[in-house]
């Protein structure tokens, strides 16, 4: 959904836990209809809008607020390997590195074919593969990590029904958190609720390769020479955010030639 729509406050209540009615959901608490924005295009929600004094609904997209019972998503172990001797003290604190091993779970029992985790800045993404029991061991420098650090996992499971599903998750962790010891359960699904709002005037998009903002034209052009370049999109409004450090952004779109 395009981020014209969006949810200020998010509300505490839990979707899995509300009365669905007609393909939406009924909120006991505050008596009131919750769309699934999910569920329609952008022209369907400005009829929504245009039809209803105030509107509630669902968004999956990460919530604004973070805890560790919302995301699951730890590691099993991390090990801090020092940059080699020759330079000083504080030089080799700069230049440490920081090891982890974790493992990828599906709570559902699906067969992992691939996955993928990546630890995600603006100027490089640190990736490292998980076997087919989902172990995976990466590293990356300390001197990355920020008080709110994205991880993104790739994968493609095999379901007993034969059904074979290819998708991403996105998470944001506190430093603790990343190097806490539980796994990722990859089904995990992060949706926020509450009353929206429109966002006027839009927020613009941004486009960055190795770190750098470039212009939209220049960044497919990039993307187009050079196939084999990793980039990734945000939609959501928090990772956007998190990356950049700017409030007014909408979507964060990243390219990068290693």
């Amino acid at each position: 959904m395009m981020k014209k729509y969006t949810i200020n406050t998010p509300c505490q209540e839990a979707w899995e836990d509300m009365q669905e009615v007609n393909g939406n959901k009924f909120c006991e608490i505050c008596t009131r209809n919750v769309w699934d924005l999910d569920r329609y295009s952008e022209k369907e929600v400005d009829e929504i809008w245009e039809n209803n004094p105030s509107v509630c609904g669902k968004i999956s997209f990460l919530k604004p607020a973070i805890s560790g019972a919302l995301l699951a998503f730890t590691l099993t172990s991390a090990t801090y390997i020092h940059a080699q001797t020759g330079t000083s003290g504080m030089e080799n604190i700069y230049q440490k590195n920081i090891t982890i091993t974790g493992k990828l779970i599906s709570r559902e029992n699906a067969q992992l074919r691939s996955g993928e985790i990546s630890l995600v800045t603006l100027g490089k993404l640190y990736s490292a593969k998980a076997d087919e029991q989902g172990n995976f061991t990466l590293t990356f420098p300390e001197k990355v990590l920020t008080k709110q650090n994205i991880i993104r996992i790739d994968y493609s499971v095999i379901y007993s029904n034969n059904e074979e599903i290819t998708d991403y998750t996105t998470s944001i962790l506190k430093t603790n958190e990343l190097l806490s010891k539980q796994n990722f359960e990859i089904e995990n699904k992060y949706v926020t609720i509450g009353a929206i709002s429109i966002v006027d005037p839009r927020p613009p998009d941004h486009y960055f390769f190795d770190g750098k903002k470039i212009g939209k034209r220049k960044f497919e052009k990039i993307k187009k020479e050079y196939p084999g370049y990793k980039h990734l999109a945000f939609y959501d409004n928090v990772v956007p955010k998190e990356l950049y450090g700017k409030s007014f952004i909408d979507n964060l779109y990243l390219l990068y030639s290693q």
